[in-house]
């Protein structure tokens, strides 16, 4: 996912050299506040983040934060204990890494969190995606047994409420 989510930032077109912001550091901070950013970091605790429309930020490394305030933003994270973040209509947030936290504020959005203990909340409106782990005791290893979407939709999943996936529901946590 994320190497996928560099190569299509770093070989845009008819990009200036100062719309794209790239780190491998640990602790890098990367901002923009222009339209179409792309921001990428694979170091450990990287925070990205954006204001501009149609902005673009990944993210590799654990305890990575993002977020984003323009409209039709896309965030990625594959690392650990990752925090994601958008307050822009039609935005797409997505995380593979465990422990991670995706807040949806805008509508119209999209947000999928597949790691292990992943949690999530957004606005009425918002289709959000989660999967379910458990341990099993032969591979020594947890496995997916369960991945749900579904939208808010104010009454069975409620607005601004951090749900997670247990027994194949959504649970407030």
């Amino acid at each position: 996912l994320i190497e996928a989510s560099f190569d299509f930032l770093f070989n845009q077109e008819n990009l200036s050299d100062d719309a794209r912001l790239a780190s491998s550091g640990y602790s890098a901070q990367l901002a923009s506040s222009g339209d179409d950013a792309r921001l990428a970091s694979s170091g450990y605790t990287a925070q990205l983040a954006s204001s501009g429309n149609y902005a673009q930020l990944a993210s590799s490394g654990n305890r990575a934060q993002l977020a984003s305030s323009g409209d039709d933003a896309r965030l990625a994270s594959s690392g650990n204990r990752a925090r994601l973040a958008s307050s822009g209509n039609r935005a797409q947030l997505a995380s593979s890494g465990d422990y991670a936290r995706l807040a949806i504020e805008g509508e119209s959005s999209v947000g999928a969190n597949i790691g292990i203990n992943g949690i999530i909340k957004g606005c009425k409106g918002t289709w959000i995606t989660l999967a379910e782990y458990e341990y099993d005791e032969e591979k020594y290893e947890y496995v997916c047994v369960c991945v749900k979407s579904a939208q808010i939709d104010g009454e069975i999943l409620k607005e601004d409420t951090w749900y997670q996936l247990k027994n194949g529901e959504f649970v407030e946590v």
